[in-house]
C-alpha cells in the first residue's frame, strides 16, 4: 500500500511592492506611500492642462485610500508662455495662442508620445516595483483624464485596475483609433458637472463616454455620474467625493494582513 505524503509550509506573505526609481522614467512624479505602509494598490493621479504635480500630490494624501500609494505625475511639456505650467500634448496654437482643433495632428501626436512615456512608468511599476497590473488605477481631471482614458484603452497594457476621470474624454480625433490585442476589461467612473460649457451638454457627454465604451471589452463596467450645476473643475461637493470613493471601495485590492501575520497559518499540499 503506497504512503501519501504531505509537504507542510508556512504561507508566505504577499510580494512587497517597491517604490518607483525616478531614474527609470522621463516624467517627473512624487510618490507617497500609503498611510497604512501596505502599498497594494497604486494610484496615479494626472493634473489638468496648464497645472503641475504638486497640487495632486496633496490630494492624494487627503484621499487616505487604504493600502494604496499614490503617484503624482507632471505632464512632460511646458504650456508655452505660461510659467510653471504644464501639458500633456500640444493644446495652443504658438502663433495665435488659440486652442487647437482635432484637425491639427499636432494633438494626437503629443499624446502617443505621452502615452509611451506613461506605457514606460507602468512597466517599471510592474517589473522593477511589483505591483499587479491590476491593482494600477488612475485618477485625471480634464486633460489628464484623457490621458488616462488612452493609457488604459490604447497602451500596452490591457489589463490594468481602472480609471477615475474628472471632465475628461477621449480627444475626438481618436473616434477611428484601432485597438491592438484585447480591449479593456477594468473599471471606469466619469464624472462631469451638467453645466459644463468646455465638454458641452449632458447628449454631448453621452455619446462622448459611448466611444469611451467602444473601446472596452464587453465585462467592462464604464459609468457615468453628473453633478447638479457643476462646471468645468475639479470635484467640490460631497456628492461627486461620495461617488469616487465609492468607486474605489468597490474595486481596490486588499490585503488580510492580520491572517497573513498569524505564525500558524500553513499551506499543506501533497
Amino acid at each position: 500500500m503506497s504512503q501519501s505524503h504531505l509537504n507542510v509550509s508556512p504561507v508566505a506573505a504577499s510580494t512587497t511592492t517597491k517604490s518607483p526609481d525616478k531614474k527609470k522614467t522621463e516624467l517627473s512624479f512624487s510618490f507617497t506611500s500609503s498611510a497604512d505602509n501596505v502599498n497594494l494598490n497604486i494610484l496615479i493621479l494626472l493634473h489638468g492642462l496648464g497645472d503641475t504635480q504638486e497640487p495632486y500630490k496633496k490630494l492624494g494624501i487627503n484621499l487616505k485610500l487604504p493600502q494604496t500609494a499614490t503617484m503624482a505625475v507632471q505632464a512632460p511639456e511646458p504650456v508655452p508662455y505660461m510659467d510653471d505650467g504644464y501639458q500633456w500634448f500640444p493644446s495652443f496654437d504658438l502663433l495665435t495662442g488659440e486652442m487647437l482643433t482635432p484637425a491639427d495632428p499636432n494633438r494626437i501626436k503629443g499624446l502617443t508620445r505621452t502615452r509611451a512615456l506613461l506605457s514606460k512608468l507602468i512597466q517599471h511599476l510592474i517589473h522593477d516595483c511589483h505591483y499587479q497590473p491590476s491593482n494600477i488605477f488612475f485618477f485625471g481631471f480634464s486633460q489628464g483624464g484623457t490621458v488616462a482614458l488612452d493609457q488604459v484603452l490604447f497602451g500596452n497594457q490591457k489589463n490594468l485596475g481602472g480609471v477615475v476621470s474628472i471632465s475628461g474624454y477621449l480627444l475626438e480625433e481618436q473616434t477611428h483609433e484601432k485597438i491592438t490585442g484585447d480591449k479593456f476589461k477594468g473599471n471606469i467612473l466619469v464624472t462631469q458637472g451638467d453645466n459644463d460649457r468646455t465638454i458641452g451638454d449632458k447628449r454631448a457627454a453621452e455619446k462622448k463616454l459611448e466611444i469611451i465604451k467602444k473601446y472596452c471589452d464587453a465585462s467592462a463596467k464604464v459609468s457615468h455620474f453628473f453633478v447638479p450645476g457643476k462646471d468645468h473643475s475639479m470635484p467640490k461637493s460631497q456628492l461627486e467625493w461620495r461617488a469616487i470613493h465609492t468607486f474605489f471601495s468597490i474595486n481596490l485590492s486588499r490585503r488580510n494582513i492580520e491572517l497573513e501575520n498569524m505564525s500558524e497559518v500553513y499551506l499543506v499540499s501533497k
